[in-house]
């Protein structure tokens, strides 16, 4: 019995050895197949496409545009104070109120964004009606912007200016600063942006103090340049924060103690409102797709996944293709981004934006250029392709959004030869081979 045990664990062990060797049993356990790796077009997956206008007004986005573009556009900037009373209490528990004597008064544009090759580059101040408001447009504005300008100053003679360095100045302005021979004030932010703070400076002759108004100002900006340079600027906002426009009235009054004591004061002003106009307005929306503008225009692009590339082992690269219709008028400073965001639920123009910010992707649309534009949208897709549950559509919009008149207009699904297209590179799975 014991020598039967010991010839079969010997001839199991053999068939072992045997079995794991044998250069015959070896490919069926490698792969049949190998990886490989497709790039394919796909022209008609973009089932749905349209446009939409009015997500965001002029006045409620973080720069206006102030342009002169022989040909292209006019565009206006303005902005309205809030009210400041004309009388004050000068101690606390004072019943009494003393009158203000306004001295001068100082308005502050920040300039956000400029093109550095723009010569003789200057900045003319209006003063505008306080009633403008949010339905003001450029025909209800154009007699003010075309009387005589309050001011005006030079940027590109100031940034050549020296700069003034002293500690008083420091002191008074916080940083140094360049001036010119009428008393106008640059700074330049020392931030990344670089932005430009320009000051007027007005005396209440040119810019008197209106009680009638309840001391509210509208002042509004007109640019010119060199006529072989583009004369287009940004301007910071309310909605941007520091760098938005600011009055500052500078004034004296009178103590009720004593008639000869004289206190010399300022107060900055909130302010209530800006916008900017702009000539010619942006066109009607079509069928094709629009991008920017003021109201805002978007375009919502409905995919449908082929359903292999749920199968696939990889998404290695995913590109929207868009065909313009024409090139964006506008100088170089006017050139703008485009991204896309996916949305939550499809509900037409109001779809809910995802929060997923990993999934949004941009890309850099030029003016005076008619180059097809090429998004890439591989985290999308992938995310697409991983989840059948997502919805598989997207919004494409402006970056930021109704701050300038320029607007980008691509070819739609009803264009057959030039609608958007997916360019997909994925890796499909292979068969392994049977144990």
């Amino acid at each position: 019995m014991t020598r039967r045990l010991g010839a079969l664990l010997v001839l199991v062990a053999a068939a072992c050895i045997e079995q794991s060797t044998a250069p015959g049993v070896c490919p069926n356990y490698c792969p049949t197949d190998s990886i490989r790796m497709h790039d394919t077009l796909f022209s008609d997956i973009i089932e749905r496409d349209s446009s939409f206008r009015g997500y965001l007004s002029a006045y409620q986005a973080p720069a206006m545009t102030a342009a002169d573009l022989a040909g292209i556009v006019d565009s206006r900037a303005f902005f309205v104070t809030d009210t400041v009373l004309d009388r004050l209490r000068p101690k606390s528990g004072d019943t009494t109120s003393v009158p203000k004597v306004m001295d001068s008064v100082r308005v502050r544009f920040v300039i956000v964004g400029y093109p550095r090759n723009t010569t003789s580059l200057r900045l003319k101040l209006y003063r505008l009606p306080v009633t403008i408001d949010s339905s003001s447009n450029f025909d209800s504005l154009d007699a003010s912007f075309t009387a005589a300008p309050v001011d005006s100053l030079d940027v590109n003679e100031l940034l050549a200016s020296p700069q003034v360095t002293d500690t008083q100045t420091v002191r008074i302005w916080g940083d140094t600063i360049r001036v010119d021979a009428a008393g106008h004030v640059l700074q330049i932010s020392k931030t990344a942006d670089s932005s430009l703070a320009v000051y007027f400076n007005l005396d209440t002759v040119r810019a008197p103090f209106s009680s009638a108004d309840t001391g509210r100002v509208a002042w509004g900006i007109r640019v010119s340049a060199d006529p072989d340079s583009m004369s287009s600027i940004a301007l910071g906002t309310i909605e941007s924060g520091a760098n938005a426009p600011l009055v500052r009235w500078f004034y004296h009054f009178t103590n009720l103690d004593s008639l000869s004591t004289v206190v010399d004061t300022s107060q900055t002003v909130a302010n209530r409102f800006d916008s900017f106009v702009f000539n010619p307005p942006n066109p009607a929306i079509d069928l094709n797709l629009t991008i920017g503008g003021v109201p805002s225009a978007r375009s919502i692009i409905r995919v449908a996944m082929p359903a292999f590339l749920h199968d696939t082992l990889d998404i290695v690269r995913a590109t929207l293709i868009l065909v313009p219709v024409n090139t964006v008028p506008g100088s170089p400073r006017d050139s703008f981004r485009i991204v896309a965001k996916p949305v939550v639920t499809d509900l037409g123009a109001k779809s809910p934006l995802s929060a997923n910010n990993s999934l949004y992707d941009t890309t850099v649309v030029h003016t005076g250029s008619a180059d097809t534009v090429r998004l890439e949208l591989t985290n999308l897709v992938r995310a697409w392709a991983l989840d059948t549950t997502i919805v598989t559509t997207f919004f494409l919009g402006q970056v930021p959004e109704a701050t300038s008149f320029t607007e980008a207009r691509f070819y739609s699904t009803r264009a057959p030869g030039f609608k958007p297209a997916l360019q997909v590179t994925y890796v499909s799975h292979f068969a392994f081979g049977k144990p």
